[in-house]
């Protein structure tokens, strides 16, 4: 892990000579990779090479009925647009992801979502607790968006893999988190319009925020659901009504926080 935040700091630099997030953010944020140019790349030999690229893997729990793999295109053009607005390397990998077994330690962000309760298995939650302590991410998404049994499976799995842990209202106040939604663009926060949109919380390990949970579907506004078109160069959007100055909003946050994991 350590060697990887060093090669990405690395990887860093290197865009910042080229040009500032932020510059290179409004140059490319509105094309997204088709259906077709997802599996050209997944057929590549050097594309399958996930060494020094960002990447987040979705998790496929092994009990319970949770549909882990809604939202099929939402990591893909996600990770394509952080690509986009940042210039850094990414790699995709949509398949699930079984955190009981050893794959887990080649990961350093994974993401879980639903609409249902879900559940870990004591061993899924002891390879996670591990993986945790060395450095991994987790990301939880709920997919209902309303408050639902997904959020209430929260708290208690997360109990298992950090024992005594408890989530915290990320705020804008927060000084451990106050660079998490400004790395590359200075937006408002989730929730800081509770009107709007819910916070999100985090779990501390070790003097990091080490899994964070957003309660308002992220992933069905990184999704599309057709391919790009010259009048629509971001796909038509399937969640959150569609509205692509609503889906930028999302792509901002996630851009911002995928910098923040992997840069504290």
């Amino acid at each position: 892990m350590k060697l990887f935040i060093a090669v990405l700091a690395l990887l860093i630099s290197t865009s910042l000579r080229a040009g500032s997030f932020v510059d290179q953010a409004k140059k490319g944020s509105s094309s997204a990779l088709n259906e077709n140019e997802i599996n050209k790349r997944k057929s590549k030999k050097e594309e399958r090479d996930g060494r020094n690229k960002l990447s987040m893997r979705r998790i496929k729990p092994t009990s319970g009925s949770s549909d882990w793999n809604t939202d099929p295109t939402a990591i893909p053009f996600m990770l394509y647009q952080v690509k986009e607005r940042t210039g850094l390397p990414i790699y995709i990998n949509n398949d699930g992801l079984d955190v009981g077994s050893d794959d887990i330690f080649e990961e350093s962000i994974i993401y879980l979502t639903s609409h249902h309760a879900w559940a870990f298995n004591e061993k899924e939650s002891n390879n996670l607790q591990i993986w945790l302590k060395r450095g991994g991410t987790l990301l939880l998404d709920d997919c209902y968006n309303k408050g639902s049994s997904f959020s209430d499976s929260v708290q208690p799995e997360v109990g298992k893999m950090i024992p005594g842990a408890s989530g915290t209202i990320l705020l804008k106040t927060d000084h451990i988190v106050s660079d998490v939604f400004k790395m590359v663009y200075d937006t408002d926060w989730p929730g800081e319009s509770l009107e709007a949109m819910r916070p999100w919380q985090y779990f501390m390990l070790d003097d990091r925020p080490a899994v964070f949970f957003t309660p308002n579907d992220d992933g069905c506004g990184w999704e599309i659901s057709t391919p790009p078109s010259a009048s629509n160069p971001l796909g038509e959007g399937i969640g959150h009504g569609g509205d692509n100055r609503a889906r930028e909003r999302f792509y901002m946050w996630a851009t911002n926080w995928m910098m923040y994991v992997y840069c504290h």
